[in-house]
């Protein structure tokens, strides 16, 4: 049979028994309490991720507008009060594609507010709009797929005006595979000062230190939207003023023909002025005789093209070549008069000038480009070259140089590095705005 151990411990008396149940129903609401308290922030937690830095796209102006196109991808980020984003995507080119596309272009603008797209006085006293920039891109026939776009505004109200312009497209009407809308108020730094002030107010000044101040927040500004919208993929980069109100038809193809070209390439029967003596620097000649020599080309790592208004026949004065004089806009305009000034023919070369003997398939080499409408090989950027914010050239340590700001230090720095700085030749141009 089998045998059992006898319990021979005393039984516990009903006050040890009511003890333990009012223990238990003590300790019963903290551990509750707890548990929602922990339910509880991990929801706020959550609220508040997603509507402070990931909220749905909503209209700037609800019911003065059509709606959302449900064929884009729309995704805000909220960094903070002074700094927000949105991405516009085509869904068939996301980020699931099997493999970046030939040639993928980023497009790069900086705007201050909607009135930066420009104005024309005459003939028609038009003032452009960001709806008629999107139509300029969409006539140089880029495949969708190809085209980045990056957009920096500093003006709150712009920049979600911007957004209702692109969240209505079709895909037929989008010019891009993806767009990004960049409000980002001031630069976050102690050296900004009144600089973005003087930015908007001292573009035309002639007086050197307000340039210089305004240039350098240039400069950096186009190098934080440069540095925030580069991804490994980018190929080709190309800056556009906001006001060039006209583009000639095959631009960025042409940027793309001479970007592709091999750096082993000899491009010496493509340029056909602005090289550089072998001994001596000497732009005293439009055209290279037959007894003087020229340092080759390097290859080609950025690309510009002549600018012209109603007024100037060679808007942008930051592209040209050669280190002596650089005419004012108004010397310039009486020397294409044919007007002559003693010692001009030291003078550095404007790019109207440059092209004078060139077709559309040369180019000519720069010491200097401007920003009107720039293509630069994404690669040197990668690499180390940028809008510099300082003058860069004659540098010492804890000074500036005397020259080579933003834009004009672009090319001394490519060069260092072994590229070079081209104007297209022939009848290549863009047509900027008057205002």
């Amino acid at each position: 049979m089998p045998t059992y151990e006898r319990n021979t411990s005393p039984a516990p008396s009903l006050m040890t028994v009511l003890g333990a149940a009012s223990s238990r129903t003590r300790r019963s609401p903290l551990r509750f309490l707890a548990t929602s308290s922990v339910v509880i922030l991990l929801s706020f937690s959550y609220i508040f991720y997603f509507t402070q830095f990931s909220v749905p796209y909503l209209p700037a102006h609800k019911g003065s507008r059509q709606s959302v196109s449900t064929d884009l991808k729309i995704h805000q980020i909220n960094h903070n009060p002074s700094f927000k984003r949105t991405i516009i995507q085509l869904p068939a080119y996301g980020p699931l594609t099997s493999s970046p596309p030939e040639n993928l272009t980023l497009l790069l603008v900086l705007t201050n507010d909607t009135k930066s797209w420009g104005h024309m006085s005459a003939p028609l006293n038009e003032d452009w709009t960001f709806s008629d920039f999107i139509q300029r891109i969409r006539l140089q026939n880029i495949p969708v797929e190809k085209l980045h776009l990056g957009l920096l505004t500093s003006d709150l109200q712009s920049y979600y005006q911007y957004i209702d312009t692109l969240s209505v497209l079709l895909p037929s009407e989008t010019p891009w595979a993806k767009a990004e809308i960049i409000y980002l108020q001031s630069l976050p730094s102690e050296l900004n000062s009144d600089a973005n002030e003087v930015s908007r107010w001292a573009r035309h000044s002639p007086k050197k230190e307000f340039q210089l101040m305004r240039r350098r927040y240039m400069a950096r500004l186009r190098n934080f939207l440069s540095a925030h919208m580069m991804t490994p993929d980018i190929q080709h980069v190309v800056w556009l003023d906001s006001d060039v109100y006209e583009l000639p038809s095959g631009m960025i193809k042409r940027f793309w023909e001479l970007g592709n070209i091999s750096p082993k390439t000899n491009i010496s029967r493509m340029v056909k002025a602005g090289l550089r003596e072998t001994k001596e620097q000497n732009n005293a000649s439009d055209e290279p005789s037959p007894e003087k020599t020229f340092e080759p080309p390097l290859p080609i790592g950025l690309v510009t093209l002549l600018s012209s208004t109603r007024g100037r026949r060679d808007y942008d004065r930051n592209a040209w070549s050669g280190f002596g004089k650089r005419p004012s806009g108004a010397d310039l305009e009486k020397v294409f008069d044919g007007k002559h000034f003693a010692g001009m023919s030291q003078w550095a070369k404007s790019v109207k000038q440059l092209i004078k003997y060139t077709g559309d398939d040369d180019i000519v080499r720069l010491d200097s480009v401007g920003g009107t409408a720039l293509y630069i090989k994404a690669q040197l950027l990668r690499e180390g070259v940028m809008f510099t914010p300082y003058q860069v050239s004659g540098t010492k340590w804890g000074s500036d140089g005397t020259d080579g700001i933003e834009t004009e230090g672009m090319c001394y720095i490519a060069e260092r590095i072994g590229w070079g700085c081209y104007a297209l030749g022939g009848s290549w141009r863009t047509l900027h705005s008057d205002d």
